[in-house]
């Protein structure tokens, strides 16, 4: 039987599965024994079930019948459940006859919400607590041996009369059929009564007043117990149960006395114990589902002030556990044992957030009383602390309590994980000039490259050989690429929502070991070589044939007007002269010619200013004439080749396009769609292809002599060393079936930085010629295009669940590096909310140093050259940010002390060595992230008040 929703159980802990599965994870093997030792409502047994061997005991008879149904599950064969009719309805119709006139006017008052009416019948009703007659008492009732206990004990209370007599007939039948039978029938019956009784939200401890909630009473009464019982047989008997181990088994005894039961301890490798944490007795809200167990007519509890509200029995059992003089001594005694006898103890408590505001005077033994218990016995080494917030609800119209739910894991772990020096790391890493270039990465353009060397020392010095290195924004491939090389005996899985990283490692991988590969190259060069003839232009020296090199010109007022010349650079291979020359009116020709398109698609492109496109916009529009019937043309000779090779010129072409379209002096990147107003240049496009025809020969040689053949593989399943699988989705989507939970040991990546670069739009440079796919939808990406929607909102929104899922893949306390860059506080600060809240803490972090960027040279104080590295370990235990105590103005003290220091030891600072060194390391372990936020944009702006900028430097000093 599936364990869920049977009762409505306080402090269920069916949704912190995921965590305590998690925490005890390290702890025992699959298939080791597992006392779940307080099991309730079976929701952990239930959940364990499919790993381990699961005893379950509970001291309440309700609960160790869940708990067995749950564990030897049996499906209830058709004849049983005829039996179970037969027996119901002979038990009815007694009961109907004996109640006849009372059930038929209840009847009535519930179909016409008759309030009056039903009150007065409940009235004169007769039941062992409101009727005074010798003939109807506990013993006369337990004397006939009849089987109507509910029809006169809680009729009309938590039942309806009708009610009433369905539960009795369903008790009769139900021990009428064999043993094996019962515990799934009484769990079933446990779920009707849950799902009828009148009280609050399925727990017993009182019936509700019918008149305070009539409404709900009428809606409870007119619910059927038959139908709510049989209906959860049906999905018992639908479930597919064979997957668990026949060696499963409860028990129904104090803890202490299972403890003493040898035979049953023997085989015990943890025990997992989820005892109470008030003095409010569970008996008090399950004590019907005894009664319907042992249907033995109890006496009724009696105070001075007549029948307790909640019609309790006499003798209802009190757990030692729940009575804060015997807590203490009760959980020592489990603790004392299980140290004893070298079983690992989980122990599950949950303590007020804040135990200002919340009162914890209930409580018996404090957490911290619980923890230094736990350290006695076990020893500081031995005792695990995982925690994990949460709000608890008793019920659904009271307010949330907010908890942090405990786990505490005493006894020594399966294996001590290898400890990783962060510090070590970093002092390598500094140690390191950081690099980008080797033939391969020459190969090809891709934005925010990361340097390879730098990757390389990430994981080498956290993860192992065998190790599965996972990237969720793989870019250029770089995580992936140097993770499979043939030194280091890794595994790679990289993910992107565009198809371009995916074709660049793909490309890369495969087409250097194309058989014939440099004869296909020479080939093309041959073939595009012919088109050169429209960069002919007359030298001035010796009046033969130049070949421009190339054009520069300023951008035509209107769109479509002729182009200027301004100057023509060009190489003579005539008379070896070079130089520039004034434009004839050949050259005016060739440049400003109609030419007529067959094979590249004039696509618009999306409007949006902040990257330079404007509303109508389109590819064409970023090319000259020339230029954009020579790529034409080269697309048209790329289409005759086959298929694999055909792929390798599409990624040649790829890696020149951006220098292929209006450009400026320095032929910057960084900007794909964007071209200048004044001195812009047309290039060379064939003598550009053709050097990077030659580049791509290097690159192969480099992949065959560093990587293995056929490395790329499409399923989870055939991965092995120095072998990669790539995913092209948004990885927020990525399911268990293509990266399963905790199956990764490290994660690099480097995730889109709000609209700093815009991938997808820039994609749009590349589709027309390559016919490379981008993905607009899920891209997690801040971008100022009207046709998106992509606002800061649906970025941290789409950011989180891509963490969220690295967190579920990721190996516990296995690290994430990731690359972040950005000056604002508040971005930060929703970064570092998201992660913990994924189940990531903070470490540490670096700066790394690279070529400073167009931005940092117009802006060198505020904005962040180089790469910053963030080091965050899984701890799988979802947390919030921590919130010091000290006030803002403590902070920025603190903060302008800390900067002082950094100066002093290093000298002067840039904006980026003073975040990246320590500030935000400081600012996030302390706590004081948030606040900061709220008064300043960035760290800058404290900079100034306190501290001297040196402009000829672009750095940071003090006043001395």
């Amino acid at each position: 039987m599936n364990g869920s929703g049977i009762i409505n159980y306080q402090g269920s802990k069916a949704k912190l599965i995921d965590f305590i599965s998690k925490g005890i994870s390290n702890y025992v093997k699959e298939g080791d024994c597992i006392l779940d030792i307080f099991s309730g409502s079976g929701a952990v047994s239930n959940a364990l079930k499919t790993n381990y061997k699961v005893y379950a005991n509970d001291s309440e008879l309700y609960a160790s019948i869940i708990a067995d149904a749950i564990l030897i599950p049996t499906v209830v064969p058709q004849e049983i459940i005829f039996k179970v009719s037969d027996f119901y309805n002979d038990n009815y119709r007694k009961l109907f006859n004996a109640q006849k006139k009372y059930m038929l006017v209840e009847d009535e008052c519930i179909q016409k919400q008759d309030l009056e009416g039903i009150l007065k019948l409940y009235k004169e009703y007769p039941t062992v607590w409101n009727f005074d007659n010798n003939k109807l008492n506990p013993k006369s009732l337990r004397d006939k041996k009849e089987f109507n206990l509910f029809t006169f004990y809680y009729a009309t209370s938590y039942f309806g009369i009708i009610q009433a007599v369905e539960i009795d007939s369903l008790i009769y039948a139900i021990k009428m059929q064999p043993q094996r039978y019962r515990s799934t029938l009484y769990s079933c019956l446990f779920f009707a009564i849950k799902e009828t009784v009148f009280a609050k939200d399925g727990h017993m401890a009182q019936p509700l007043d019918a008149e305070k909630y009539s409404s709900r009473l009428f809606n409870k009464r007119k619910r059927k117990v038959k139908n709510y019982f049989f209906k959860k047989l049906k999905e018992n008997n639908l479930y597919d149960d064979c997957v668990f181990s026949n060696d499963n088994k409860s028990f129904n005894e104090e803890f202490s006395a299972l403890l003493n039961k040898a035979n049953v301890m023997k085989s015990v490798d943890l025990i997992y114990a989820d005892p109470p944490y008030t003095d409010m007795q569970y008996s008090r809200y399950y004590h019907l589902l005894n009664i319907a167990c042992k249907y033995d007519y109890p006496e009724l509890t009696v105070t001075k002030n007549g029948y307790t509200k909640g019609l309790y029995t006499e003798g209802r059992y009190q757990s030692k556990l729940s009575q804060k003089s015997n807590a203490k001594e009760q959980i020592e005694i489990l603790m004392e044992y299980c140290f004893q006898n070298n079983i690992k103890l989980a122990l599950s408590y949950a303590y007020p957030q804040d135990t200002k505001k919340q009162a914890i005077n209930r409580y018996t033994i404090s957490i911290e009383e619980l923890i230094d218990m736990a350290k006695k016995f076990f020893g500081v080494e031995y005792v695990q602390i995982k925690q994990i917030y949460y709000n608890h609800s008793n019920n659904r119209k009271s307010a949330v309590k907010k908890v942090i739910e405990y786990l505490i894991i005493c006894g020594k772990p399966l294996f001590i994980e290898k400890k990783y020096s962060i510090q070590k790391l970093k002092a390598k890493i500094n140690a390191t000039k950081p690099s980008k270039v080797n033939a391969m990465y020459n190969s090809h353009i891709y934005w925010s490259q990361k340097a390879y060397n730098i990757c390389s020392i990430l994981i080498k010095e956290l993860s192992e050989e065998g190790d599965i290195i996972f990237d969720p924004f793989m870019g250029s491939g770089v995580t992936v690429l140097e993770s499979i090389k043939n030194d280091m005996n890794r595994i790679g899985i990289g993910c992107d929502v565009n198809e371009m990283p995916n074709f660049i490692v793909k490309t890369l991988l495969e087409g250097s070991y194309i058989y014939g590969l440099e004869g296909f190259i020479d080939d093309f060069k041959n073939k595009i070589e012919s088109l050169e003839r429209f960069y002919y232009t007359q030298c001035p020296k010796c009046n033969q044939m130049a070949v421009i090199t190339n054009c520069v010109f300023d951008k035509p007022e209107r769109t479509g007007s002729n182009i200027k010349i301004k100057v023509i650079n060009f190489k003579c291979p005539h008379c070896n002269e070079k130089g520039t020359k004034i434009p004839d009116s050949c050259d005016y020709k060739l440049m400003n010619r109609e030419y007529v398109c067959s094979n590249i698609n004039n696509s618009k492109l999306i409007r949006n200013s902040k990257i330079a496109v404007g509303e109508n916009d389109c590819i064409r529009d970023i090319f000259t004439n020339r230029n954009f019937y020579i790529l034409d043309q080269i697309v048209e000779v790329i289409n005759q080749y086959p298929h694999e090779f055909k792929n390798v010129l599409r990624y040649i072409l790829m890696s020149v396009l951006h220098l292929c379209k209006i450009t400026d002096k320095h032929s910057n990147s960084q900007w794909p769609l964007w071209i200048p107003k004044r001195d812009c240049v047309e290039k060379n496009i064939i003598s550009i292809l053709i050097k990077k025809c030659n580049g791509f020969k290097k690159a192969a040689k480099f992949v065959m002599d560093n990587y293995n053949k056929r490395n790329i593989v499409n399923e989870f399943k055939n991965l092995e060393e120095n072998k990669c699988m790539l995913i092209q989705k948004g990885s927020q989507y990525i399911s268990n079936e293509e990266i399963p939970e905790k199956s990764v040991s490290l994660i690099i990546t480097d995730p889109p930085y709000l609209e700093q670069v815009m991938y997808s739009e820039y994609m749009q440079l590349y589709k027309p010629f390559i016919g490379l796919e981008y993905n607009l939808k899920d891209e997690i990406v801040v971008s100022s295009a009207p046709s998106r929607n992509k606002d800061k909102m649906n970025y941290f929104d789409l950011l989180a669940k891509v963490f969220d899922m690295c967190g579920h893949k990721l190996k516990i306390n296995k690290y994430m590096c990731l690359y972040f860059h950005d000056s604002n506080l508040d971005t930060w600060n929703r970064l570092i909310s998201i992660l913990s809240n994924c189940g990531f803490k903070y470490v540490s972090q670096i700066h790394i140093k690279k070529t400073v960027t167009l931005k940092n040279i117009i802006s060198p104080k505020k904005s962040l050259n180089g790469d910053s590295i963030l080091f965050f370990i899984n701890t799988g235990v979802r947390t919030k940010v921590l919130n010091g105590k000290e006030s803002v103005e403590e902070i920025e003290i603190n903060i302008v002390k800390q900067a002082r220091f950094l100066i002093k030891q290093n000298g002067a600072m840039s904006t980026p060595e003073l975040y990246d060194n320590g500030l935000m390391e400081i600012l996030i372990q302390n706590g004081w992230l948030n606040k900061l936020s709220q008064k300043y944009n960035s760290l800058v702006e404290i900079f100034e008040k306190h501290l001297l900028w040196d402009k000829d430097i672009s750095k940071w000093r003090t006043a001395n």
